[in-house]
């Protein structure tokens, strides 16, 4: 069964991540995709291994998030935290699913106007090889998806639904 949930209020969507990180415990090994300054790992005990095409600081490993320098099935949750950027990020959730475990978690969190179809893009991550668990929508700028890796799906669809926007941004 999906959850989902709707709030208001200030959210920062990576410090939503972390406490679902911390809830899940400190042996569960995480992969940051397109992390920034590391956040997650400056925060959390756990074993991190933060991806970003520019190296911000010392805990960040420069890597195109469509191939890491990680083993297949070596982490146990990939997060793609306001990071899907690109025009290849189909490659980045292939990546996530190669470097998943079994049964392991993809969190993505992203601006909700980039999202045009929520249902859609759910069901292109999903052919790629994830269920959904989880949709949250911590307010109206940001949406939050947590999926568990399955079987793919990949050739049952050309993932047309799996599309996002660019970014805009508006002067205030």
């Amino acid at each position: 069964a999906v959850v989902s949930t709707q709030s208001t209020g200030e959210v920062n969507p990576v410090d939503r991540i972390i406490d679902r990180i911390r809830k899940q415990g400190e042996d569960q090994v995480i992969a940051d995709f397109g992390c920034g300054d590391a956040k997650i790992a400056q925060t959390l005990q756990n074993a991190v291994f933060s991806f970003d095409l520019v190296k911000h600081n010392e805990h960040v490993i420069v890597a195109n998030s469509s191939k890491v320098p990680l083993g297949d099935k070596s982490v146990d949750i990939a997060v793609f935290c306001l990071s899907l950027m690109g025009t290849d990020f189909k490659d980045f959730i292939r990546e996530a699913r190669r470097v998943l475990r079994s049964k392991g978690r993809l969190i993505i969190a992203e601006v909700s106007s980039r999202v045009p179809d929520i249902s859609q893009f759910v069901q292109g991550i999903e052919e790629l090889g994830f269920a959904i668990l989880e949709q949250n929508e911590p307010n109206s700028y940001f949406i939050e998806l947590v999926f568990k890796k399955t079987k793919p799906k990949e050739n049952k669809g050309k993932f047309e639904g799996l599309a996002l926007k660019p970014c805009s941004y508006k002067k205030r």
